[in-house]
């Protein structure tokens, strides 16, 4: 990993160094938010162009030294003159399954994968990214040191302070908005309050420390279960001609179970696992809230993979399960939320 002699601010040496050996698209490449008890990791990747000169280059610097007025202002300016920029995110869950580390380059790799077109070398800030499968040099205090890293963590930065924003008005009452999931002493005398919400990472120490064995136990049970009924919806879908096209599929927004695609419509699927003994019907234990996100995280995928022409729907798949957690039949809900 390179550790460059620290100078003035962020400068174009890096960037100038590789374009003089033959690069074209040099993309700097940052994350925010590996230390908040909830929320997501974002990561961005930005290529921008030297030679361009902008006025407002010499103002970029760590996001960190930045005012919330001076990172918006740049961020705007950054995402409007570069050749490309690609965001990427990993969100709580993701977190919790793969640890910090490996969900932080996971966010880096999709921030790249993100780009219009495919960089010939990334310039990260500290962290390596062999999964990329393209040149790269790990810098610590990148974004201290190069601009292109400094613009992607600007960009990083924004895009997470406004997607936790937006999360405050669906998990309400713990302050997203003001401390962006970081724990602060307002977030945990509210988390204590509260409890976690499900945007919350639980094998962060404050968070952990909230849940009894009892509840890791039965959390488990919980996921075990909702395994089976993912895998009997695959199973039905499949064998009704559906062709499935991903599953667990996580963004800023939350998971999709399942993708797949009917007579060229793709459909979201929804899974949702209840006890034979509860009440009421598979949909209705799919809030507002809920929905709202399951739209957004739809609209996010159909992004992702260049599908936004295509027609697409959002399917609720209730799978009834008995007392030992096996899946004993199969709801399906076409056009269960509405768009």
């Amino acid at each position: 990993m390179a550790r460059p002699r620290p100078r003035g601010g962020p400068t174009w040496e890096e960037e100038q160094r590789l374009l003089g050996k033959g690069y074209r698209w040099v993309a700097g490449v940052d994350e925010v938010g590996r230390g908040p008890l909830a929320g997501p990791v974002v990561a961005a990747a930005v290529i921008l162009d030297p030679d361009l000169e902008l006025p407002w280059y010499p103002q970029l610097q760590d996001s960190k030294v930045l005012s919330p007025r001076q990172r918006g202002r740049l961020a705007a300016l950054i995402r409007g003159a570069a050749t490309a920029f690609g965001i990427g995110a990993a969100d709580a869950q993701e977190v919790d399954a793969r640890g910090v580390v490996k969900a932080t380059r996971a966010a880096m790799a999709r921030a790249v994968a993100g780009l219009a077109l495919r960089p010939d070398y990334l310039l990260i800030d500290a962290v390596p990214l062999p999964e990329a499968q393209i040149p790269f040099r790990a810098i610590i205090r990148g974004d201290a040191l190069c601009r292109s890293i400094a613009a992607a963590s600007i960009v990083a930065k924004v895009e997470r302070d406004g997607q936790m924003e937006r999360l405050d008005e669906t998990y309400s009452g713990y302050g997203f908005a003001r401390h962006k999931g970081y724990g602060t002493q307002e977030h945990l005398r509210r988390l204590g309050a509260l409890g976690p919400s499900a945007i919350h990472r639980r094998t962060f120490a404050p968070v952990r420390a909230l849940l009894s064995p009892a509840q890791g136990t039965e959390a488990n049970s919980r996921r075990a279960a909702g395994r089976a009924a993912e895998q009997a919806a695959a199973d039905f879908l499949q064998a009704r001609g559906y062709r499935l096209l991903d599953r667990n599929f996580r963004c800023p927004w939350g998971e999709l179970d399942l993708v797949a695609e009917e007579g060229g419509t793709v459909v979201f699927v929804e899974v949702r696992a209840r006890r034979s003994d509860a009440l009421g019907s598979p949909l209705e234990s799919v809030t507002l809230g809920k929905q709202r996100r399951l739209v957004l995280a739809a609209q996010e995928y159909l992004q992702q993979h260049g599908l936004e022409s295509r027609p697409w729907r959002i399917d609720v798949l209730g799978a009834r399960l008995g007392l030992g957690g096996q899946v004993e039949a199969l709801e399906h809900l076409e056009h269960a939320v509405g768009l």
